[in-house]
């Protein structure tokens, strides 16, 4: 089964420590059969889905997976 670019882009930013490039997500993506702007739209939905961290910074985008929070009826 193959897994979906999202997926691929959220599992490799949560094994990552810090901001990423958006270039080097696009990069990646490329390397396995995507298009870039494929990849650089899965990012943008990831972090409106608050997923994702999103911050522009000397005119590139950067990406941080965000922790996954624990509801507090999750520990009752």
């Amino acid at each position: 089964m193959k897994i979906p670019l999202r997926q691929r882009i959220l599992n490799y930013l949560q094994r990552e420590q810090g901001f990423i490039n958006g270039g080097e997500i696009e990069r990646l993506a490329l390397s396995i059969g995507y298009k870039a702007s494929n990849a650089s739209r899965r990012c943008r939905e990831l972090a409106e889905e608050q997923l994702l961290e999103r911050k522009e910074e000397k005119g590139s985008v950067w990406y941080k997976a965000k922790s996954p929070t624990v509801e507090l009826e999750e520990i009752i």
